[in-house]
């Protein structure tokens, strides 16, 4: 599936790893309505939005397959880390900052529990 099929990917990620429309376009950095608008494929991502959003997708697929579990995935967003100063990946995604929550899940997969 590519970017340009918004809609599901964006649905996907919602599903897989429980998180809010409002949660997405933070991390996206853009306004809740742009991603509701990509959900009805009214308009489709565009530049630097269209690389975060690839890169948002590739760390769903990443956490999932870590996690074994959409179910687990989801547990481990949701979870304060220690790495991440007692915040839960979820809200690093909130800050914008998908690079935290990669060297978070970085550190889970090699073994090191911080």
């Amino acid at each position: 599936m590519s970017i340009l099929e918004s809609a599901p990917l964006i649905e996907d990620v919602e599903r897989n790893l429980g998180l809010s429309v409002t949660t997405i376009a933070q991390a996206l950095e853009v306004d809740r309505r742009t991603v509701e608008r990509w959900r009805t494929n009214a308009s489709l991502p565009q530049g630097k939005t269209r690389e975060r959003l690839a890169t948002l997708v590739a760390l769903r697929d990443r956490i999932v397959a870590i996690m074994g579990t959409p179910v687990a995935a989801r547990t481990w967003l949701h979870a304060p880390s220690a790495y991440l100063g007692g915040f839960t990946p979820e809200e690093a995604l909130k800050a914008g900052r998908i690079d935290r929550v990669q060297a978070d899940l970085d550190g889970f997969a090699a073994g090191i529990y911080l």
